[in-house]
């Protein structure tokens, strides 16, 4: 039986500013990441890193989409909660 091992990531109030900052540090960090990978897959291979790509595209938008809903909102607090979980899965 696989095992699931799951943390309590995120779960408390932020002021809007913090909030802001923590989600998109971790979306720009995500975005670093695949930007990275789809880079040296070019360097290594010649070849672009389909998995990659989309995941940067999706980063890009959702950040954007983001934005425009934090600069529009009247919210001064929210309450983000995030939940990792790790489950050993193959690929294929």
């Amino acid at each position: 039986m696989k095992q699931l091992y799951a943390i309590d990531l995120i779960n408390s109030y932020f002021s809007k500013e913090e909030a802001t900052e923590l989600i998109l540090s971790l979306i720009n960090y995500k975005i670093d990441l695949h930007s990275n990978k789809l880079f040296s897959s070019q360097v290594k291979y010649g070849i672009e890193d389909e998995e990659s790509k989309y995941r940067l595209e999706r980063l890009v938008a959702s950040r954007e989409m983001l934005k425009i809903f934090l600069s529009e909102t009247d919210e001064t607090h929210f309450k983000l909660t995030a939940e990792l979980k790790i489950e050993p899965k193959s690929k294929n």
